[in-house]
């Protein structure tokens, strides 16, 4: 026997309510495909995007070290070191043992990190673009207010 309080598996609400993660994940799914497809098409193989997001930190500050990659890129720092390794084997980042803290290493950008970076905003922009023909600006900052908002109190 069924309790007529507990919600049933067809109660359309409840079944709304438990597609917004499943949703959010989708979209992650896809635009993951996205980035790793445009990567692949501009001869980047190997890379994913979490690479892209590193480079572009590593663009943006210069240098930093694991701990500071992990929480920009919002990794674990065993995840970050997989990530950061793969990218001094492709030859686009180097660590060196910090100047400031002789414990830790400072990750920055080879010549061929450098060089990678108008190709990688070019991919940026092709998801941007996809956004952009999809949702309107208002639709984008009401998404974004929502997303901010999980994120935020999670």
């Amino acid at each position: 026997m069924s309790d007529s309080n507990t919600p049933k598996i067809t109660d359309n609400n409840r079944i709304r309510e438990k597609t917004v993660i499943a949703q959010i994940s989708r979209l992650r799914d896809l635009s993951h495909t996205f980035l790793s497809h445009a990567m692949s098409e501009e001869g980047l193989q190997g890379l994913v995007p979490s690479h892209g997001e590193i480079l572009m930190a590593l663009y943006v500050d210069e240098a930093l070290t694991m701990q500071q990659i992990a929480a920009r890129i919002k990794r674990t720092k065993p995840t970050t070191t997989v990530l950061v390794d793969k990218l001094i084997a492709l030859g686009y980042v180097k660590k060196q043992r910090s100047q400031n803290d002789g414990r830790s290493f400072d990750v920055t950008l080879s010549r061929k990190g450098r060089e990678l970076l108008p190709r990688l905003g070019d991919i940026s922009d092709g998801i941007h673009q996809k956004i952009d023909a999809i949702l309107s600006v208002q639709e984008k900052k009401k998404l974004s207010q929502l997303m901010a908002k999980l994120i935020q109190n999670w």
